[in-house]
C-alpha cells in the first residue's frame, strides 16, 4: 500500500501580543499563530500551531536551509 503524500497549499499567520493573563510574566509577550492547510489526495486538512517569534524565526530558518538543498539536488 502506497502511502498519500501531504501537499502544502497555504499558509498564513497572525502576530499576536498577550494583553492579559492570570500569569502576569506572560502579559506583553509576543506569539505567532500558523496555519497551515495540507491537501492528502484531495482530503483538505487545516493544522494550527502557535509559537514564539523565536521558534518561528528557527522555522523560517529550517524552511529556507531544506529549500536550498532541494535547489541544490535539481
Amino acid at each position: 500500500m502506497e502511502e498519500e503524500k501531504n501537499t502544502l497549499v497555504d499558509v498564513s499567520w497572525k502576530f499576536g501580543v498577550t494583553t492579559s493573563s492570570s500569569e502576569s510574566d506572560k502579559v506583553g509577550k509576543t506569539f505567532l499563530q500558523l496555519k497551515l492547510q495540507l491537501n492528502n489526495g484531495g482530503k483538505m486538512k487545516d493544522i494550527f500551531t502557535e509559537m514564539t517569534l523565536t521558534q518561528f524565526y528557527k522555522f523560517i530558518h529550517d524552511l529556507e536551509q531544506a529549500k536550498n538543498n532541494l535547489e541544490l539536488l535539481s
